[in-house]
């Protein structure tokens, strides 16, 4: 068994040091050093909330609700830094799903395919 967390451990090291994991962790705290991008996203969830709330009470979700979420959506498709950790999470995803589908494949008796 220990040979098989030996290698569980190597394969942890070169995650981290992949250009993947490396970008995602720089984007996160690029964004986790921004009051103002923090801010935003805070505000987005708080009013992503209220809305998922009245919805599922069956309250009525005002215009101006409306308007207000889209503007604070609009504000956060728009930031660079955002979107360079959505970038950056998504190609580490994909990283990680290959090794998954690589063990799956393998554990199935399948051939592995690492697309």
């Amino acid at each position: 068994m220990q040979e098989i967390y030996d290698k569980a451990q190597e394969l942890a090291d070169l995650i981290v040091e992949s250009t993947a994991y490396k970008t995602l962790r720089e984007a996160e705290e690029l964004v986790e050093g921004n009051t103002e991008v923090t801010e935003l996203v805070g505000e987005f969830n708080g009013k992503a909330q209220r809305i998922a709330e009245k919805e599922r009470t069956m309250e009525p979700v005002e215009p101006d609700e409306k308007q207000e979420f889209q503007d604070v959506s609009s504000r956060i498709q728009e930031n660079p830094l955002l979107q360079r950790l959505l970038q950056a999470q998504a190609d580490y995803a994909m990283m990680m799903n290959k090794v998954n589908n690589i063990l799956q494949s393998t554990l199935e008796g399948k051939p592995a395919v690492a697309e």
